[in-house]
């Protein structure tokens, strides 16, 4: 996922355990690969680590409505791999509305997307008055889910 469009962030997550899930379930809540983890040791009978982020999913796959996640925190770090993304960093996050993307070494190219006007994100909205109070709420979502994972920080 070296860019932050739907096409590369958002892919279905399959899941078949009859034990728990009933066939033809579907659910809309936010799943990350960091859930992935924390699920599979739910099952399997083990403590979580503290440390661990991510939720385990089998609420949601029990059929519950448990409080979740409105938002995610999708990051990517420039590498020499791909030369077309060289220094194209970002941050993101994505809501259940809107997506915002802050590029760390590209100046004044940041993107804000209305997801239910706009879901295949060809409209770049950062500029328009309209969407000032969007852009400030997803910044400071931004900030909060940085604080809360510690992102960017050196691990130990």
């Amino acid at each position: 996922r070296r860019l932050a469009y739907e096409e590369s962030i958002r892919m279905p997550l399959l899941v078949r355990y009859p034990a728990i899930v009933k066939p033809g379930t579907a659910r809309d809540e936010f799943a990350l690969n960091i859930d992935l983890a924390p699920t599979l040791l739910e099952l399997a009978g083990v403590s979580r680590p503290a440390t661990m982020q991510g939720r385990s999913l089998v609420p949601l796959l029990k059929g519950a409505r448990p409080a979740w996640r409105s938002s995610f925190l999708v990051e990517y770090y420039s590498d020499t791999v791909f030369p077309r993304v060289l220094e194209m960093g970002y941050k993101a996050v994505r809501s259940g509305r809107w997506k915002y993307i802050h590029y760390l070494e590209l100046e004044g190219l940041d993107e804000l997307y209305d997801l239910k006007s706009d879901p295949y994100e060809m409209k770049n909205v950062i500029g328009q008055p309209a969407a000032a109070k969007a852009l400030e709420e997803m910044k400071k979502e931004m900030a909060r889910l940085l604080k809360e994972t510690q992102a960017g920080r050196p691990a130990g």
